[in-house]
């Protein structure tokens, strides 16, 4: 798990390089992400810890990106509306993020 956190820290360290966030925040950041996945995909009591993670490291895009979508709201956190000297911003639902990437959750019954 911690290489997996490692690689989409360093992903989104790439990507907002020139915000001067520090590694250690991305890194809060992609715990939070890696979080969300998990408990999205709701993973099947018998799936092991190694299965669990290599799902997560094919969907290691998707779990970049909740990160990226958490950083970028930093400090106008569940915010639906903002408008400011012209510029209008509205947040899109996080499950977008999922969507996107085709991921779903896995049924249990």
């Amino acid at each position: 798990m911690d290489e997996l956190k490692t690689e989409i820290t360093t992903i989104l360290t790439q990507y907002l390089a020139e915000d001067a966030m520090s590694y250690e925040v991305m890194s809060v950041y992609s715990d939070r992400a890696m979080l969300a996945f998990r408990e999205y995909r709701n993973y099947p009591d018998s799936w092991d810890e190694e299965k669990i993670l290599a799902d997560m490291t094919k969907h290691k895009s998707c779990i970049a990106d909740l990160a990226l979508y958490e950083c970028i709201q930093q400090g106008a956190e569940f915010q639906s509306m903002h408008i400011e000297s012209g510029l209008y911003r509205m947040w899109h639902n996080k499950g977008n993020v999922y969507t996107n990437h085709r991921v779903v959750p896995f049924v249990t019954i």
